[in-house]
């Protein structure tokens, strides 16, 4: 009799991804426990499942602790079990070949079961008639195909009436001037009214040179979507820490110079601002993660432990992606594919949690010797996947850092690149990075300049 499962697979699998963790999202979302035979391994994969869904790091050390927890488990699963499975670690380039069989064999003894019952279904004079027989068994073989069919598959009908059930909600929001969950907003009114809204599931590439305010820009962002929208935001600051992030959070919200907070020489309402902007970062939902070693798959993780802390994840801003570590650095060595990796895994990751990834780039220097220095698409260091994977592109340009007596001195100009659903060209903004700040024009100001609705 054939055996429809394989002990050596299924051990090679756990033990290895046990052992790596790092880069096997795909894996750990596309694997059941029920995809393993043997009981063992169901309990082993389902607590590897549950440390990933929190977000934690797990090994064969953790994974033992719970199971020993459980007096049930501890008598399918010793200590000595879990040594001799991660003897049987394999290299990381064979998981697809094992994966490829583990998926195989559980296919085949889901159609074994259903093959089971059909037939007892058909010696069923009792309970059923021929007609109900076969309508149950049809139903049996359906729920197989089902299972096996990608559930993204569905006629464009489908998709037209959440198009159109989301028309009708938007409008009846606009027209009774209630809120509409739907995308997020910059803050910013000349930005919003050029973009429309930032989409869940969104890439936003902000890019500009050094000293330009990328980081201010972003926390900015964040600012108004953690306070004024109520959006859980994550935060992940590989170069500076976390501290200094909350740091240049409190200038802003508090508005106060920065320098103040850093050197503590402050007056009393200078606490006083400070104080009260600690106290709203205090009740914000935000959580900053300023691991220098980031990853895309440890950015997942701490995606997984907001959206467990707070039922879901309205932002992610990643500062700055050349920083991220491509997870196969080994493999290729070229930067260019190291950026495209990097940047096709934010775009999983927006759509996967259903929020907008704001990742800040740095821009290639070569700008620096055209007489025009305002950022193009071009621009972006190793450009071709940044451009293709992002929804919306936007660039930071401010004059004065080229010209020091420039007529535009305290204004930034924000460079939108593309957006697939709103208007590209340029918005301005008042800039007092003392104050981490940036913020919209005053009417007056357009009036002055003959601008309209704060873009260009």
């Amino acid at each position: 009799m054939i055996e429809l499962f394989s002990i050596p697979v299924e051990q090679a699998i756990l033990s290895t991804v046990i052992g790596t963790e790092q880069g096997l999202d795909e894996i750990l979302e596309q694997v059941q426990a029920t995809d393993f035979y043997a009981t063992q391994h169901q309990i082993i994969w389902n607590h590897v499942k549950t440390q990933y869904s929190k977000g934690e790091s797990y090994d064969q050390v953790t994974i033992w602790e719970m199971i020993r927890a459980n007096a049930i488990e501890a008598n399918a699963v010793d200590e000595k079990f879990i040594i001799n499975l991660m003897s049987c670690f394999c290299p990381k380039t064979l998981l697809p070949t094992h994966l490829k069989k583990l998926k195989d064999f559980a296919t085949r003894r889901k159609i074994q079961d259903a093959g089971k019952q059909i037939g007892t279904l058909a010696l069923d004079m009792v309970s059923h008639t021929s007609e109900t027989a076969l309508n149950r068994a049809q139903s049996l073989v359906s729920n197989l195909e089902g299972g096996l069919a990608d559930n993204r598959l569905k006629h464009a009908h489908e998709f037209s009436k959440d198009a159109i059930t989301e028309f009708l909600e938007r409008h009846m929001a606009l027209h009774n001037n209630t809120p509409f969950d739907g995308g997020i907003r910059t803050g910013f009114v000349g930005l919003d009214n050029k973009l429309g809204e930032v989409g869940k599931g969104d890439l936003v590439i902000i890019g500009a040179r050094p000293s330009m305010g990328k980081t201010t820009l972003a926390q900015n962002f964040a600012a108004d979507m953690m306070i004024n929208q109520g959006l859980p935001v994550l935060f992940i600051s590989i170069e500076m820490s976390g501290k200094q992030i909350a740091q240049r959070l409190i200038s802003g919200i508090g508005q106060i110079e920065l320098r103040k907070v850093l050197s503590g020489k402050a007056q009393v309402e200078d606490c006083g601002k400070i104080n009260t902007a600690a106290r709203i970062l205090e009740k914000a939902p935000l959580m900053i993660d300023d691991n220098a070693r980031s990853t895309t798959s440890t950015i997942r993780r701490s995606a997984r432990k907001v959206q467990a802390e707070y039922g879901k994840v309205g932002a992610i801003f990643v500062d700055y992606i050349q920083r991220v570590i491509p997870l196969s650095k080994n493999n290729y060595g070229r930067s260019d594919k190291d950026i495209g990796e990097i940047s096709g895994e934010l775009k999983k990751i927006a759509r996967d949690f259903e929020c907008p990834v704001f990742a800040l780039a740095q821009l290639n220097r070569n700008l620096e010797n055209r007489p025009n220095k305002r950022p193009v698409n071009a621009d972006l260091k190793e450009s071709g996947d940044l451009e293709q994977d992002a929804d919306i592109i936007m660039f930071i340009y401010r004059d004065e850092v080229y010209n020091k007596e420039s007529k535009d001195a305290g204004t930034a100009e924000i460079i939108i690149g593309k957006a697939r659903n709103g208007s590209t060209g340029t918005v301005k903004l008042a800039t007092d990075l003392a104050r981490s700040t940036f913020a919209d024009l005053s009417p007056e100001y357009y009036e002055i300049q003959g601008l309209e609705g704060g873009g260009v």
